[in-house]
Protein backbone atom coordinates (compact mmCIF):
# COMPACT_ATOMS: atom_id res chain seq x y z
CA UNK A 1 0.00 0.00 0.00
CA UNK A 2 2.98 2.74 0.70
CA UNK A 3 3.86 1.92 -2.91
CA UNK A 4 0.05 3.06 -4.44
CA UNK A 5 0.36 6.03 -1.57
CA UNK A 6 4.11 7.10 -2.94
CA UNK A 7 2.73 6.84 -6.66
CA UNK A 8 -0.04 9.34 -5.63
CA UNK A 9 2.13 11.38 -4.50
CA UNK A 10 4.50 11.69 -7.10
CA UNK A 11 1.50 12.00 -9.68
CA UNK A 12 -0.13 14.62 -7.10
CA UNK A 13 3.23 16.75 -7.09
CA UNK A 14 3.96 16.34 -11.13
CA UNK A 15 0.24 17.47 -11.79
CA UNK A 16 1.43 20.80 -9.38
CA UNK A 17 3.98 21.43 -10.82
CA UNK A 18 2.75 21.10 -14.37
CA UNK A 19 0.12 23.63 -13.95
CA UNK A 20 2.45 25.92 -11.97
CA UNK A 21 4.43 25.75 -16.11
CA UNK A 22 1.66 26.23 -17.83
CA UNK A 23 -0.78 28.65 -16.15
CA UNK A 24 2.33 30.60 -14.01
CA UNK A 25 2.36 32.04 -10.73
CA UNK A 26 -0.09 34.95 -11.86
CA UNK A 27 1.07 38.60 -11.19
CA UNK A 28 0.90 41.05 -13.96
CA UNK A 29 2.21 40.68 -17.56
CA UNK A 30 5.84 41.81 -17.65
CA UNK A 31 5.47 42.66 -21.56
CA UNK A 32 2.48 45.61 -21.17
CA UNK A 33 3.02 48.71 -19.87
CA UNK A 34 2.55 49.06 -15.65
CA UNK A 35 0.12 51.47 -16.52
CA UNK A 36 -2.21 52.16 -19.48
CA UNK A 37 -3.41 55.13 -19.89
CA UNK A 38 -7.21 54.37 -20.36
CA UNK A 39 -7.78 56.53 -23.35
CA UNK A 40 -10.67 55.11 -26.22
CA UNK A 41 -12.15 57.77 -27.90
CA UNK A 42 -11.25 61.49 -28.86
CA UNK A 43 -14.34 63.92 -29.63
CA UNK A 44 -13.79 67.41 -31.51
CA UNK A 45 -15.85 70.02 -29.50
CA UNK A 46 -17.42 71.62 -30.89
CA UNK A 47 -19.09 68.80 -33.06
CA UNK A 48 -20.62 71.60 -35.66
CA UNK A 49 -20.17 75.06 -36.83
CA UNK A 50 -20.37 77.96 -38.71
CA UNK A 51 -18.31 81.00 -39.08
CA UNK A 52 -18.02 83.79 -41.33
CA UNK A 53 -15.48 84.38 -44.20
CA UNK A 54 -12.24 85.83 -42.55
CA UNK A 55 -13.84 84.53 -38.50
CA UNK A 56 -11.66 81.61 -36.70
CA UNK A 57 -13.44 79.14 -34.37
CA UNK A 58 -11.66 77.39 -31.76
CA UNK A 59 -12.16 73.65 -31.56
CA UNK A 60 -10.49 71.02 -28.73
CA UNK A 61 -9.77 67.46 -29.12
CA UNK A 62 -11.01 65.50 -25.83
CA UNK A 63 -9.51 62.19 -24.49
CA UNK A 64 -12.21 60.26 -23.24
CA UNK A 65 -11.99 57.05 -21.33
CA UNK A 66 -14.17 53.57 -21.50
CA UNK A 67 -16.43 55.12 -18.96
CA UNK A 68 -16.70 59.07 -21.17
CA UNK A 69 -14.71 60.63 -18.69
CA UNK A 70 -12.59 63.17 -19.81
CA UNK A 71 -8.82 61.76 -19.66
CA UNK A 72 -6.50 65.27 -18.60
CA UNK A 73 -3.40 64.80 -21.40
CA UNK A 74 -1.39 66.47 -19.27
CA UNK A 75 -1.66 63.31 -16.62
CA UNK A 76 -0.28 60.74 -19.14
CA UNK A 77 3.14 61.43 -17.73
CA UNK A 78 5.74 58.92 -20.20
CA UNK A 79 3.34 58.96 -22.92
CA UNK A 80 4.12 60.24 -26.11
CA UNK A 81 0.55 62.10 -27.53
CA UNK A 82 1.04 62.99 -31.11
CA UNK A 83 -1.59 65.58 -32.40
CA UNK A 84 -2.49 66.36 -35.80
CA UNK A 85 -5.20 68.87 -36.91
CA UNK A 86 -6.32 68.84 -40.85
CA UNK A 87 -8.98 70.33 -42.96
CA UNK A 88 -10.77 68.27 -45.94
CA UNK A 89 -10.59 71.61 -48.39
CA UNK A 90 -8.19 74.44 -46.99
CA UNK A 91 -9.87 76.51 -50.17
CA UNK A 92 -12.83 77.09 -47.58
CA UNK A 93 -11.31 76.64 -44.13
CA UNK A 94 -7.93 75.72 -43.05
CA UNK A 95 -6.90 74.62 -39.21
CA UNK A 96 -3.56 75.34 -37.18
CA UNK A 97 -2.65 73.30 -34.87
CA UNK A 98 -1.60 73.88 -30.79
CA UNK A 99 -1.50 70.01 -29.56
CA UNK A 100 -4.89 68.94 -28.53
CA UNK A 101 -6.31 72.74 -29.42
CA UNK A 102 -7.07 73.86 -33.18
CA UNK A 103 -7.96 77.24 -34.65
CA UNK A 104 -9.47 77.07 -37.71
CA UNK A 105 -10.07 79.99 -40.18
CA UNK A 106 -13.17 80.61 -42.77
CA UNK A 107 -11.11 81.22 -46.15
CA UNK A 108 -14.15 81.13 -48.55
CA UNK A 109 -17.89 80.02 -48.83
CA UNK A 110 -18.49 76.48 -48.37
CA UNK A 111 -18.45 73.14 -46.35
CA UNK A 112 -15.60 71.65 -44.96
CA UNK A 113 -14.15 68.56 -42.08
CA UNK A 114 -12.44 69.66 -39.51
CA UNK A 115 -10.07 66.57 -38.28
CA UNK A 116 -8.60 65.31 -35.71
CA UNK A 117 -5.68 62.26 -35.02
CA UNK A 118 -4.47 61.40 -31.85
CA UNK A 119 -1.65 58.86 -30.92
CA UNK A 120 -0.48 57.66 -27.96
CA UNK A 121 2.15 55.61 -27.66
CA UNK A 122 4.44 53.97 -24.27
CA UNK A 123 5.98 50.69 -25.42
CA UNK A 124 2.98 47.83 -25.88
CA UNK A 125 0.28 50.47 -24.91
CA UNK A 126 -0.79 52.68 -28.16
CA UNK A 127 -3.66 54.36 -29.04
CA UNK A 128 -4.75 55.63 -32.15
CA UNK A 129 -8.25 57.65 -32.39
CA UNK A 130 -9.76 60.32 -35.06
CA UNK A 131 -12.58 62.42 -34.91
CA UNK A 132 -14.20 65.05 -37.48
CA UNK A 133 -16.39 67.89 -37.19
CA UNK A 134 -18.53 69.58 -39.79
CA UNK A 135 -17.55 73.62 -40.58
CA UNK A 136 -20.39 75.76 -42.71
CA UNK A 137 -18.08 79.16 -43.76
CA UNK A 138 -20.65 81.49 -45.04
Amino acid sequence: MSSKFALSSTVVIFLFMASLLTFGCGGDDVTGPADDHGVVEVVIEPREAEIDVGNYQEFEALLKDAQGNTVDPSELDGFDIDWEWWSTDTNVFTVEQDGSAGIGAGESSGEAFCIIEVTITEGNSNFNGRDTTIVFVF
